[in-house]
C-alpha cells in the first residue's frame, strides 16, 4: 500500500488500481473563517485529484473543506457522516455515502470501515483493509477508552491525533491509546497545519515502538516482511 501524506490529517492511499483521498484540506479556508493560516504549503490542487473515494471524517472545515471539495468532479464518490452527507448535498454533491460506527464498504481493492471517535460533532475513525495490510486512521477525536476497542481490528499501523487542542487528545493520551490498541507502526498526525494548533511529533514517536514520522507531502510505501509490517519512505 502507498501512503502520501498532505497534511493534518489528510491522505492519498493507493492499492493496486485503486486510489482513495482521506480529509484533504486544501486551500486556506480556516483562515478566511477563523484567522488561522496553514502553515504549510499546497501539496496538490483538489482539481487533480479524481480517486475512487474521498473519505470526510467529520464537518470540520480541516477535514470536509467546502473549498476543497467544490473544485472536485461533480461524480465524485463522498464517504461521510451523516452530518458530513448533509453538508456535502449542500455543496451540490450528488454522490455521497454516509456511514455509522461498524458500518464498511469497499471501494476497488480497499475496504472502509467506520470506527469510533469521540469529537466535538459526529465523527469516525477508519479502518483501511488492503494487501493484507490493516491501518487505522483516528480521524480528530478525545482521549476515550472505548479507542482501545480498536485493538480488536489488530492494526499493523495507527495513525493517532496528538495536538491536544480542539477536541483531539494530547501526546500522553494518544501514547497511552496507542499502546493499548498495539500496532507495530505508530504515527502521529494533525499537528503541522496551523501553527496554532501545533505539537511536536518527536514527543509521540520517540516514546513508543514503532514510533514513525513521516514527512509532508511525501510518499510511503507500507508492507509486511515475513510477516511484520514496514514502513519505507519512496520519494
Amino acid at each position: 500500500m502507498i501512503v502520501r501524506t498532505l497534511g493534518q490529517s489528510g491522505y492519498i492511499i493507493r492499492s493496486g488500481k485503486s486510489e482513495i483521498v482521506l480529509d484533504p484540506y486544501l486551500s486556506d479556508s480556516v483562515n478566511r473563517v477563523a484567522k488561522r493560516p496553514r502553515a504549510l504549503p499546497m501539496p496538490v490542487e483538489a482539481s487533480e485529484l479524481s480517486p475512487d473515494a474521498v473519505i470526510c471524517s467529520h464537518d470540520h472545515l480541516d477535514h470536509l473543506d467546502p473549498d476543497t471539495v467544490t473544485l472536485m468532479r461533480d461524480s465524485q464518490l463522498f464517504i461521510t457522516t451523516s452530518e458530513g452527507k448533509e453538508k456535502l448535498l449542500s455543496l451540490g454533491k450528488k454522490n455521497v455515502k454516509a456511514l455509522s460506527v461498524g458500518e464498511k464498504i469497499s471501494v476497488g481493492d480497499i475496504e472502509i470501515t467506520a470506527v469510533f471517535a469521540d469529537h466535538t460533532v459526529e465523527a469516525f475513525g477508519v479502518i483501511i483493509r488492503a494487501e493484507n495490510l490493516t491501518l487505522y486512521f483516528s480521524g480528530d477525536t478525545l482521549y476515550n477508552e472505548k479507542l482501545f476497542d480498536i485493538s480488536a481490528y489488530k492494526p499493523d499501523a495507527t495513525f493517532i491525533c496528538i495536538n491536544g487542542r480542539l477536541g483531539n487528545m494530547n501526546v500522553d493520551e494518544a501514547l497511552i491509546t496507542a499502546k493499548k490498541i498495539g500496532a507495530p507502526i505508530n504515527i502521529p498526525n494533525h499537528y503541522d497545519m496551523f501553527e496554532s494548533n501545533s505539537e511536536d511529533p518527536h514527543l509521540f514517536a520517540d516514546k513508543i515502538d514503532g514510533g514513525f514520522i513521516m514527512e509532508f507531502n511525501t510518499s510511503y510505501e507500507l508492507s509486511k516482511r515475513n510477516g511484520t509490517p514496514v514502513v519505507k519512505k519512496i520519494n
